[in-house]
């Protein structure tokens, strides 16, 4: 768990609280309860992760999130 001011995918500026390791059908569930359930729009992104990795959130656009996928997920604050 973390925060960052970086500018992640899809151009989500600001403050974000992110979270490392996140299996994907938490991060659908997730994203399904605090935004609009893609992922990769609104105020929750998602950068796929590597399993037993700490991975900081990429810059680049996630793709739509699967449960075949480990996730690093940020949501702006």
């Amino acid at each position: 768990m973390g925060v960052t001011t970086a500018v992640m995918g899809g151009n989500l500026t600001g403050n974000k609280v992110c979270l490392s390791q996140v299996p994907g059908s938490s991060a659908i569930s997730i994203d399904n309860e605090l935004d609009d359930g893609l992922g990769i729009s609104g105020r929750m992104r998602a950068t796929i992760g590597t399993s037993g990795v700490n991975t900081y959130p990429s810059s680049a656009a996630g793709p739509v999130c699967s449960e075949d996928n480990v996730y690093t997920i940020c949501y702006r604050i």
